[in-house]
């Protein structure tokens, strides 16, 4: 009976800190907190070419999809500040599925926010094949959702590294945030 009791205290403890290190995260993120970016290891490079959104900790991981991203939003507090939240996903799940899930659980935890979709990347690794409009078609299903879609696509070729898209990318949401 006793280390039940033990147990229940320290997941409880657990608990408390988690959402009190999620709180202190929150507060202190910079002015531009309410414009955040989420996704998958293109992130970082957006997040260096614009002034008016950044990375949202713990919801940004090289090489996860989208299904990942979900759990991530579902884990994460419910955040009414939040007015705009730039998405980058989809290219690690080769472009197939889950975002009816993944709106789902944004809209729950940002029920004030407008969203945003970064076309991702094709012609290298496991994407080889796909083509811009095949990757196009997949972020009409974001727009589906609510999402504006952003013109510029991260584009062909290994999106690891400095891409002239990323500083059109960059422009365009410092022109719409």
């Amino acid at each position: 009976m006793v280390e039940i009791l033990e147990k229940d205290i320290l997941e409880t403890k657990n608990n408390i800190m988690k959402k009190l290190y999620l709180t202190l995260m929150l507060a202190s993120m910079s002015t531009f907190s309410q414009n955040i970016i989420i996704g998958d290891s293109q992130v970082p490079y957006i997040d260096t070419q614009t002034d008016k959104a950044e990375r949202a900790p713990r919801l940004w991981k090289g090489g996860i999809g989208i299904y990942d991203l979900t759990k991530m939003v579902n884990n994460y507090p419910i955040t009414p500040s939040i007015k705009n939240v730039v998405i980058s996903i989809g290219t690690n799940n080769r472009f197939q599925g889950g975002v009816v899930d993944l709106f789902s659980a944004l809209k729950r935890k940002f029920p004030n926010a407008k969203f945003y979709a970064v076309q991702g990347s094709w012609g290298w690794g496991g994407v080889k094949a796909f083509t811009r409009t095949t990757v196009y078609r997949y972020y009409l299903q974001f727009q589906t959702q609510g999402a504006v879609i952003i013109e510029t696509p991260i584009g062909f070729g290994d999106p690891h590294g400095p891409k002239a898209s990323y500083n059109l990318i960059g422009k365009s949401l410092d022109k719409i945030l």
